[in-house]
């Protein structure tokens, strides 16, 4: 029987793949015609594209199966991560059922209309998807892979700006005239230049930690299970540092919820932050730690744990 840390791990990786394919629909180029020379064939790109939506439901059916509390990720209290996740998914739902050949030629007559349509949501389905990995931190975290996976996202939204191999019109300025849209060439490269902009807003500081911050924050703590005879080795003041620079008398949530204007960062944003980074990447002196798998392995009554 897979155990509960595997099917995690297992959701994660399902996680990881679905991201994958929706980077490479983005990045091949694809054309109505059958034959055409360089493009991807239509069929492989709708199968990828079901593919790319089944993985990614996989994954969230996969996480709340592997730990229940992690439906606290659903509600309005969730981080905001959590709600470009979401709106990947949603925004992968209207990229591939809509697409269908019966459903598209209703809705968009005209293919260029369906092809801006298609492409728009391209460009915010990489922004949400770079929002949800690199604040998730879980494969790209440290400041390389951050502007690794961000250099590869700007890569994956300029190829959405397809090349066109008819003779241009003399009217058009040659990068206009070297687009496929048409009229939407205007709004598809001011769409692709937004979503740069967005992509490159993440390379600042702190603003991963900021996407961990709820929009809505909780009034009710969850159970949080700290074992500390389990982090001797780790100095007390790392954690509880109002201790030396006299900084607030009360515990560390009541701190951090507080409207302090010294607190910049809230309870939940900064100890998701602070314990995941010292698991991830501990201190030299630390010798063993375990991972953190599930939300689970902190949020659960000492007495639970085994």
């Amino acid at each position: 029987m897979v155990s509960l840390t595997t099917l995690w791990e297992i959701a994660q990786a399902v996680g990881l793949c679905a991201v994958a394919a929706c980077l490479l629909l983005c990045v091949l180029s694809v054309r109505p015609r059958a034959g055409a020379a360089g493009a991807f064939p239509m069929r492989v790109h709708e199968l990828l594209g079901w593919l790319a939506l089944g993985a990614a439901v996989l994954h969230v059916g996969l996480l709340l199966g592997a730990d229940h509390r992690a439906v606290e990720h659903l509600k309005l209290t969730a981080p905001r991560y959590e709600y470009a996740g979401i709106l990947a998914l949603l925004t992968l739902l209207f990229l591939t059922v809509p697409a269908g050949a019966a459903i598209r030629r209703r809705l968009w007559p005209r293919h260029r209309n369906f092809q801006a349509v298609h492409v728009g949501a391209a460009c915010l389905l990489i922004v949400t998807l770079a929002v949800h990995v690199v604040a998730t931190a879980r494969y790209v975290h440290g400041r390389g892979r951050v502007v690794a996976y961000i250099l590869l996202s700007g890569i994956v939204l300029l190829a959405l700006l397809r090349g066109r191999t008819l003779r241009q019109s003399p009217q058009r300025s040659r990068l206009l005239g070297g687009l496929v849209f048409g009229r939407h060439s205007r709004l598809v490269l001011a769409i692709v230049l937004v979503s740069l902009i967005a992509l490159l807003a993440m390379l600042r500081g702190g603003a991963a930690l900021a996407l961990r911050e709820p929009f809505v924050r909780r009034t009710d703590p969850l159970v949080l299970g700290f074992p500390h005879d389990k982090h001797r080795a780790v100095n007390c003041i790392q954690c509880h540092h109002n201790f030396t620079d006299q900084s607030g008398q009360d515990s560390c949530i009541s701190c951090h919820r507080s409207g302090r204007a010294v607190i910049q960062v809230g309870a939940e944003a900064r100890f998701h932050d602070f314990c995941l980074g010292c698991h991830r990447d501990p201190p030299a002196y630390v010798t063993g730690h375990g991972p953190v798998t599930g939300c689970g392995t902190c949020h659960a009554p000492l007495s639970g744990r085994r």
